[in-house]
């Protein structure tokens, strides 16, 4: 390829609407903390950089939070932080004490000897009611200390070096006053202040493009008709139908006419809800004015099959023209493997070395185009992976942004711009109906909990509607019900429903969806269905078991004996991660235990691991503040290196399965007596594609003599 590789980075800046509109409050902090870490630095970097063009799509019901917030709204968590510890009640210091290390460990708490040895001394792994036994050990200053960490430790590093006060209080790291916990809040609110005009500010200088998504974030699909995820999930045979084509379409309307107001002009883009698509709802865009959209390249490669098309190396790498009734929308399609490097990968890596992989993979790209003018498009979102990286993501921004502007065979350009320069547009005829996530919808109406959580709309809308007919004068009362409608056909509450994703807040999200319906008869006056104060979600989503019983597995690569693993740790990771979502878990399932001489290990994947899996290795990684040691097991030849440790007492197979064994008396410098630390990495043809856990470390507790007798089971 001849002509410079064109490149687009879109980042989506979303949060749920977390506001309980009877009590003005915001139930999760999410908001505020994103933007002071994330929101404006994202785009304040690019000062530094006047070479790079990047695309921002923001969504409109987080902007709305910012200038609630910027207009003097709180939230549960600011509201605990400025009380005085004196006169905080038992009930609200355990709600601080649960709730204020919500955040990386690894990267947000660790670093920090104070805001680390609270953690330690609450305990890493407790609920509420232990932490009411503990409570009484913390005193006043501990709890002040931890209200100022937690707040101080979400600050982008860039604020903290330049906001004079912040880093002295870093610095200072304990016994702060009431003071300094008012300047930590004040510093929160006028960050919030400078974001959106920042973004107007960068847009009027046409150094990046923003671009925008239906107001509340709905799957705009399943909104104009639930019967389209039959197309993509062809066992989904529901016992009722949501269609409202007439609220997808206020939702896209709505979306446009707030980004007009905060930013003086119509947005041209879109990136629906994650990515959601269909021929209707692009239609329906077309309709509200909308020239461009984005999707994943799965669409687009499912969209060309429906029309017998060819699929080709550089299928992905142009836009194409989808004419709809009412006018033409250009589309760009996301490299997936590209977007989840930087979502999902390089967090784990030297900043450099994975600057430097990410430009590897664009030459890749580049020398493999035959092409005159393409372009690479990388979406994703633009908040929740950087409190996974070290310095808040910042190296590797730094060491990326500068290799690209020195670099004279890509160029970095709004995905209007990409548009407009490349003129051989294909045609798609019809759109495969799906999300970026798997093709499909099932995320958001697979499962019974995702089925339960649309009757109660559907019956919720049906009730409005029923009771505006005869209440049409009522202005005010039908505006607040029907933004409380818009407001549940949200994304992301079914996202947290079923067993997809589990975080520490899924009880705080399912309160507030069936909020946002009980609402709608609040406001009305109409009897509130009893069902709606039922939890949708019965439970926790726990996706970790722990051993109950030794155990001694033959180590041949293979699912033997049904018995070999019982009573071994379990980690499902399909159920692995919090707001994020990998497409793709090659790693399905880990499991550990241990007889009295042996740490074992196996890993399940979604295809056989050994048997001519070419450039298939396997990491662990020993940690205790730093790495101490490692073993790597080669798929290919089934060798073993290590590092740090003895690997005579080392076993492994690859076969269906992956299993290892590991004895303690090579590890003994490593366990410290109680417990061993690592993490596995997952590496092809030598680039990393998995790490487990996401974030964090394997805490494996060792066996003492005792331990059967304590976990014996009839």
């Amino acid at each position: 390829m001849k002509d410079k590789l064109l490149v687009t980075f879109l980042w989506h800046m979303h949060q749920p609407y977390c506001r309980n509109t009877e009590t003005g409050k915001f139930i999760l902090p999410w908001v505020r903390m994103h933007a002071v870490k994330d929101y404006y630095d994202m785009v304040s970097i690019l000062d530094k950089y006047p070479k790079i063009k990047q695309n921002f799509n923001l969504v409109p019901s987080l902007l709305l939070q910012l200038e609630e917030y910027a207009a003097g709204t709180t939230d549960i968590f600011m509201d605990l932080t400025m009380k005085d510890p004196r006169d905080l009640n038992a009930d609200e210091k355990v709600f601080i004490l649960f709730n204020f290390f919500m955040a990386n460990w690894g990267t947000m708490v660790y670093p920090h000897p104070r805001y680390s040895y609270l953690l330690k001394k609450r305990g890493e792994n407790t609920n509420p009611d232990e932490i009411k036994q503990i409570l009484r050990v913390f005193s006043d200053a501990e709890i002040r200390d931890l209200q100022v960490w937690f707040n101080l430790t979400w600050i982008d590093p860039e604020f903290i070096e330049t906001i004079p006060g912040l880093k002295k209080l870093k610095d200072k790291g304990e016994n702060f006053t009431e003071e300094d916990k008012k300047f930590v809040i004040k510093t929160h609110l006028d960050v919030i202040k400078m974001i959106i005009p920042k973004y107007r500010e960068m847009q009027d200088a046409g150094r990046v493009e923003l671009s925008t998504t239906p107001f509340y974030h709905p799957i705009l699909p399943l909104l104009y008709d639930t019967d389209s995820a039959k197309q993509c999930l062809p066992g989904f045979k529901p016992d009722f139908r949501f269609s409202h084509p007439e609220d997808a379409e206020a939702q896209v309307r709505k979306g446009i006419e707030y980004f007009k107001e905060k930013f003086g002009k119509a947005p041209a883009g879109m990136w629906p809800s994650e990515g959601s698509v269909s021929d209707e709802a692009i239609s329906i865009m077309a309709k509200c004015g909308i020239k461009w959209a984005a999707t994943d390249e799965e669409i687009l490669k499912e969209s060309i099959k429906l029309s017998n098309g060819e699929i080709d190396g550089e299928t992905i790498y142009r836009p194409y023209s989808f004419n709809t009734p009412n006018g033409k929308v250009d589309m760009v399609f996301r490299n997936h493997f590209l977007s989840d490097l930087i979502g999902f990968t390089y967090s784990g890596w030297n900043p450099r070395e994975a600057a430097d992989n990410f430009i590897h993979e664009l030459y890749n790209i580049k020398n493999s185009l035959k092409g005159e003018s393409r372009v690479v498009n990388i979406i994703l979102d633009g908040e929740n992976c950087w409190e996974y990286y070290a310095n808040d993501g910042k190296d590797f921004l730094n060491a990326l942004y500068e290799k690209l502007s020195a670099n004279n065979d890509f160029e970095t350009v709004t995905i209007g711009e990409a548009i407009n320069r490349i003129q051989d547009k294909p045609v798609i005829n019809k759109i495969f109906p799906g999300s970026w996530i798997n093709h499909d919808f099932y995320i958001w109406i697979g499962h019974e909990q995702d089925q339960k959580s649309w009757k109660l709309l559907k019956k919720t809308r049906e009730d409005l509607v029923e009771w505006e007919k005869s209440h049409k004068g009522e202005a005010d009362k039908l505006w607040h019900a029907w933004e409380s409608v818009y407001t549940a056909e949200g994304s992301d509450w079914n996202w947290w429903y079923g067993d997809d994703h589990s975080s520490k807040n899924d009880t705080e999200f399912d309160n507030l969806y069936r909020m946002h319906l009980i609402n709608v008869y609040r406001i009305t006056g109409m009897e509130t269905p009893v069902n709606l104060f039922d939890p949708i979600a019965k439970g926790g989503a726990a996706f970790e078991l722990e051993p109950s019983r030794l155990i001694s597995p033959v180590i041949d690569g293979h699912n033997t004996d049904f018995y070999e693993w019982k009573g071994s740790g379990i980690i499902d990771l399909t159920k692995e991660g919090g707001a994020m979502h990998k497409s793709d878990k090659f790693i399905q399932d880990l499991y550990y235990g241990f007889d009295q001489h042996n740490l074992y290990l196996r890993l399940d994947a979604a295809e056989k691991l050994g048997s001519g899996k070419a450039g298939m290795r396997i990491d662990v990684e020993f940690f205790d503040g730093i790495k101490k040691a490692s073993v790597e097991f080669c798929a290919d030849d089934n060798s073993i290196k290590a590092e740090g440790m003895d690997k005579r007492g080392i076993s492994f197979a690859a076969g269906d399965i992956m299993e290892a064994a590991l004895s303690f008396e090579s590890m003994a410098h490593i366990s410290e007596g109680v417990e061993i630390k690592c993490a596995v990495f997952v590496n092809k043809n030598g680039s990393e594609i998995q790490r487990i856990p996401e974030k964090g470390f394997l805490r494996i507790a060792l066996p003492d003599k005792e331990f059967e007798l304590y976990n014996w089971k009839a």
